[in-house]
């Protein structure tokens, strides 16, 4: 009860962080609070810089107000520590792994974890280029921009707008950030997985699907809406989007985010093409949710020809219909060397439909999960120091199972 009210207190003053030893508890503020700018950034490393230097054994950062950078401060400077350690030990291979450093980001829905993520994310960055000397704007288009860029991205193709928060996770992620010896941020890798596919045909009372067919519906420039065939379309004529809620309540529109999935996409070196195909089939796939079947017989069916978006979605998948309606009206039964092609009928050919989008949208979330990956990875063609060995500070979101 005194902690509750602690943090009662604390909150109504906009004080959203409260320490409790190593552990750091975080209340979301559902509002924007000037407690992340680089000034901030700033004000925390030097103030963990003067610890540094510090000869006193009772001195720590409990002088300045609680705050997630405050974590990652930490699991930087005891990776630093443990490789100073290492140099003198050579050959003790028990010491190898102390360097390794993990941050846990836990916590029901809508309590923050996705944007504390982020913060951490950018304060280790920070601390990357400070080790390197350089400045955010010297640092643009570097590695650390890089691995920052990677959330725009997920964060349109993974999440959603839910009863509780406008910006869930709907998958869990772990995020591996590879740094040199001399501190420099090499690389990272980011593990996804449990994607609430479901999501894509149903959502709740209140809740949307992902933001990105918002996004690239609000977004897209009216040449990019002829591409892609939405052109005087919304989100109410789509079946997977018409949930009956269209917008976010905490200000951010959608056009702008979709202007920062764009940049993010250039920065990480996706080229136009792939781009293009990416959103393509993200518009396919709208245009599926609204195809209809009708039935032919009681064990036979097939795709209504006259449904005006059955040439849309084929023009926009690159197939004939004929493929398509063998692909959700057909199933083949293999028995020894023959194989037999049986017809379905109207309601599995229903289901096969929404199993094909579901599908194919998880295999385009994983798919961009591997270009990410790709473009962050670490390179030993990155930093001053190549040739040794990197170690890792690890940060985890379990934005799912809500540990």
């Amino acid at each position: 009860a005194a902690l509750v009210f602690c943090l009662r207190r604390r909150y109504e003053v906009d004080k959203i962080y409260t320490s409790t030893g190593q552990i750091l508890l975080a209340l979301n503020p559902f509002k924007r609070l000037n407690l992340y700018s680089e000034e901030s950034m700033q004000l925390y490393h030097a103030h963990s810089i003067g610890l540094a230097g510090s000869s006193n054994e009772g001195d720590d950062d409990s002088t300045m107000p609680p705050h997630c950078y405050q974590v990652a401060g930490r699991a930087y400077s005891s990776m630093q520590r443990a490789l100073e350690i290492l140099k003198f030990s050579k050959g003790i291979s028990a010491l190898e792994n102390t360097a390794d450093q993990s941050i846990l980001v836990s916590g029901e829905s809508g309590a923050g974890k996705t944007v504390t993520t982020k913060f951490v994310m950018a304060y280790l960055a920070y601390l990357s280029e400070k080790s390197k000397g350089v400045t955010s704007s010297e640092a643009k288009g570097g590695i650390e921009d890089q691995v920052l860029m990677s959330n725009p991205i997920l964060e349109s193709f993974g999440n959603a707008r839910t009863t509780r928060n406008d910006n869930s996770s709907r998958f869990g992620k772990f995020i591996k950030i590879q740094f040199s010896k001399s501190g420099y941020l090499m690389g990272a890798s980011i593990d996804t997985y449990l994607l609430e596919k479901v999501r894509i045909m149903f959502q709740a009372p209140g809740e949307r699907n992902y933001h990105i067919f918002y996004e690239i519906l609000q977004g897209s420039s009216a040449e990019e809406s002829k591409i892609h065939l939405i052109d005087g379309l919304t989100a109410e004529d789509f079946k997977m989007t018409s949930s009956g809620t269209y917008g976010r309540r905490d200000g951010i529109q959608d056009r702008h985010t979709f202007a920062d999935l764009r940049l993010a996409m250039e920065t990480l070196g996706f080229s136009e093409k792939s781009q293009e195909s990416i959103l393509s089939l993200t518009c396919a796939l709208m245009h599926a949710s609204n195809l209809t079947l009708r039935a032919v017989t009681a064990d036979e069916s097939e795709l209504e020809e006259e449904n005006p978006f059955l040439e849309p979605t084929l023009k926009l998948l690159g197939v004939t219909r004929a493929a398509l309606n063998h692909a959700l009206c057909k199933f083949s039964i293999s028995a020894g060397k023959d194989t037999y092609v049986r017809s379905l009928p109207k309601h599995k050919a229903e289901r096969a439909l929404e199993a094909l989008i579901k599908g194919t949208y998880a295999a385009l979330f994983n798919y961009l999960v591997q270009q990410v990956n790709s473009k962050i990875k670490e390179s030993r063609s990155r930093g001053r120091d190549v040739a040794r060995r990197s170690k890792t500070i690890v940060s985890g979101s379990a934005a799912l199972i809500g540990l």
